[in-house]
């Protein structure tokens, strides 16, 4: 089905599209979701975002990052038109959709399921993998149906956003269709949501530092705001064989201590310190990782090492439970705190 074929596009003749994507500019989708809403037309409304799109910009460039969002454009359109579906641009790296008279959960469920498995399709945008290393594109979609989850445009827009952020909340990549028994309490801040790295190192090194408290409480705190913030569910200390939580969101309670050494010939380089696992990754080379991995439930880690330039203190871990791709952002801030936590323990003859 094509736009000439929806009745509201048939008679509107100022139909404006977004000049990079080619998809409904947000001004003329807005007027035809509020059409719907009027003519009591019953509708399923997608919220999707772009994960990690900051890091394509930050790393390859906004070329590649308007090639990243032209390529997914292009493929909402190939699922949600066959649908039935419009797509329109919200704002930079946000898109919405909307399907009339789609209602059915499992209906909206695997259309969901199937844009989710098409963005993430191989891409021709050259070293994609040096910004997003699962090396594809990933999208958090929030999902609202009218008039089961609202009544005017504004209520469909607040419920999948609290959709969406539950989505963020469980680690990205992945489709949450709201349900007003589960999701009723969640508030999205997005003032919280909008602080920059520069603002998250900032608070980091005001934390650690507080001599009103110990150099341990001061961790933990820090590791609960910037886990929450990035919505992993477990933050901890690996060293000589111990295993100590530092945050968890009780996702992942049976989580213990892994050798450092089976993580080794994971690294990037020898320059980057720090060290990624994607179980999806894992091959036959680390089998006995994977299934230690696997019975905690976890898809995907970190091992940041927390050292000054003489000593190696111990490892800093931090794991997920949902597949996801760890951001450029998110690895800076988890090596700030690991570097400052180690200055400061050799500062003060501290132990790990």
């Amino acid at each position: 089905m094509s736009l000439k074929d929806i009745t509201f596009f048939k008679s509107n003749k100022n139909i404006s599209y977004d000049p990079l994507t080619q998809v409904l500019t947000r001004k003329t989708f807005m007027e035809y979701m509020e059409s719907l809403v009027n003519s009591k037309t019953p509708f399923t409304f997608f919220f999707f975002d772009f994960d990690d799109f900051k890091s394509i910009n930050d790393v390859l460039g906004h070329n590649a990052g308007d090639e990243a969002l032209i390529i997914c454009a292009k493929r909402f359109i190939s699922v949600l038109e066959k649908h039935g579906g419009v797509v329109g641009r919200y704002g930079g790296d946000e898109f919405i959709a909307i399907i009339e008279n789609l209602e059915a959960y499992e209906d909206v469920w695997n259309i969901a399921r199937e844009v989710n498995e098409v963005i993430r399709e191989e891409n021709s945008i050259e070293n994609i993998g040096l910004a997003l290393p699962a090396g594809k594109f990933t999208i958090t979609s929030g999902i609202a149906r009218y008039p089961l989850d609202g009544n005017t445009v504004d209520e469909i827009l607040d419920v999948s956003d609290k959709a969406l952020y539950r989505g963020k909340q469980k680690g990205k990549n992945c489709f949450i269709i709201y349900n007003h028994a589960l999701h009723k309490n969640i508030f999205s801040d997005r003032e919280t949501r909008n602080l920059d790295t520069k603002d998250l190192i900032d608070y980091t090194f005001l934390t650690l530092n507080d001599k009103s408290n110990s150099l341990e409480d001061n961790l933990k705190q820090a590791c609960s705001f910037i886990s929450k913030y990035f919505d992993v569910n477990i933050f901890s200390k690996n060293s000589k064989k111990k295993f100590e939580i530092l945050y968890t969101n009780n996702k992942i309670t049976d989580a213990k201590y892994v050798d450092e050494k089976e993580y080794l010939d994971l690294k990037s380089s020898e320059i980057d310190s720090m060290i990624f696992m994607y179980i999806n990754k894992l091959g036959p080379r680390h089998k006995k990782l994977k299934e230690e991995f696997e019975s905690q439930g976890i898809h995907a880690s970190l091992l940041i090492p927390c050292q000054t330039k003489t000593k190696l203190y111990g490892y800093f871990r931090v794991d997920s439970k949902y597949e996801r791709i760890w951001a450029k952002e998110e690895k800076i801030v988890f090596q700030v705190i690991s570097n400052l936590y180690a200055v400061l323990l050799e500062f003060t003859n501290g132990k790990f």
